[in-house]
């Protein structure tokens, strides 16, 4: 499960807190943790729907209501419509709070908590969000994703991580991963848990030295996704254009493997082929292939296949990545056309498959070098 209210009152910088109000509250999730207090001040005219994060931490000196403390329980209310978690202050304008307040957030379950001076607003919000990236990180492990994308997490599992990281992913999702030398994967990382908008729509994980980004939204169209993408390509810096990087199919959150899955295989797949690809669909038979690549069938027939043409290796990729197209092939190789035909006549005798036509070599030869490069990552 994602963190709750209670889990992060064992946090050092929160142990001085008090509960005085909503006892009933204390399984309620938080991802994030924000301060307020100008936000509330009379004669202000501030955007209040969004000020704050749904299942946040709010924390105030509550300054904004010095000498006013009417002004408390409608800021109470708004943080309660907002969808906030709990609400904390520390008690040097106000050691106890009007017993209308404390009455609406029993009333609501809401909790309350009051501190003493001497612990910092940063140190508290610092302390939150490393515990709610430490408990993603632990959901979206190394070893959980492999079992993600190898296909190998039981239901049960998969409900587990999907139940466990702060990104709540109720609706549908997608997503990307992202891979390249120029990639800072542990600034990328830091760089999404300071911000607001981002958090609100997806979540990043860290995998094989690349990134993952987790896109969820009400809006259940490829369009809608690839504007989250593009945002999370621009605000995280990312070396890559959105238009460079394969976007999974959008799933229900229940078959949050199917979005890893499509993720990591489409990168491959435009790894293998050298091929940029907005969409998984486009890959063709790779999609369909990449997934099933380390099955025992698949991997008995690539390891034979390419045993027998060892030494071809590199004209077999030139020529599966040029789609059968001898000419191109043999530019990319610089040497003449026919040298190419020659490599592939001598395969077809290695293979003891002279009767093979063009066509059903390269049918073999894309398959057999498709899944050999999976299995031995050598790309």
């Amino acid at each position: 499960m994602a963190l709750t209210v209670k889990d992060i009152l064992a946090l050092p910088a929160l142990k001085a807190f008090s509960l005085i109000a909503g006892e009933k509250g204390l399984e309620r999730d938080i991802i994030t943790a924000g301060i307020v207090d100008y936000e509330f001040v009379e004669g202000i005219n501030y955007d209040l729907d969004n000020a704050f994060e749904k299942d946040s931490l709010v924390i105030s000196s509550l300054l904004f209501a010095k000498d006013n403390p009417h002004l408390i329980l409608p800021a109470v209310k708004q943080l309660i419509d907002a969808g906030v978690s709990a609400f904390a202050y520390k008690s040097i304008i106000y050691d106890r709070l009007p017993d209308e307040v404390i009455s609406y957030a029993e009333n609501n379950n809401f909790p309350i908590f009051s501190y003493k001076e001497g612990t910092w607003f940063e140190n508290i919000i610092f302390e939150v969000m490393a515990a709610v990236e430490s408990d993603d990180t632990r959901h979206l492990s190394q070893l959980n994703i492999e079992k993600l994308i190898r296909n190998t997490a039981t239901q049960g599992e998969i409900e587990s991580i999907r139940r466990g990281i702060s990104l709540l992913l109720n609706r549908s999702v997608s997503a990307a991963y992202i891979k390249n030398p120029s990639l800072d994967a542990a600034r990328a990382f830091r760089s999404f848990y300071m911000s607001k908008n981002l958090r609100e729509k997806m979540i990043v994980a860290k995998y094989d030295g690349g990134l993952f980004v987790l896109i969820t939204t009400g809006i259940e169209t490829p369009a809608a996704h690839r504007v989250i993408l593009d945002e999370a390509c621009q605000i995280l810096s990312l070396p890559v254009s959105a238009d460079d990087v394969t976007l999974s199919r959008i799933h229900p959150a229940s078959q949050l493997h199917k979005a890893f899955q499509d993720a990591y295989f489409g990168w491959l797949a435009g790894l293998i082929s050298h091929k940029k690809t907005r969409n998984y669909e486009n890959f063709g038979v790779y999609a369909a292939l990449l997934p099933l690549a380390t099955t025992s069938e698949l991997r008995s027939f690539s390891e034979n296949y390419m045993e027998k043409i060892k030494g071809y290796e590199e004209t077999v990729e030139a020529y599966v990545n040029n789609g059968g197209d001898i000419i191109a092939a043999a530019v990319d190789l610089h040497c003449h056309a026919n040298t190419i035909r020659y490599r592939l006549n001598k395969m077809k005798e290695l293979l003891n498959a002279k009767e093979e036509t063009d066509h059903e070599l390269f049918r073999d030869l894309s398959i057999a070098y498709a899944v050999s490069s999976v299995l031995s990552k050598s790309y």
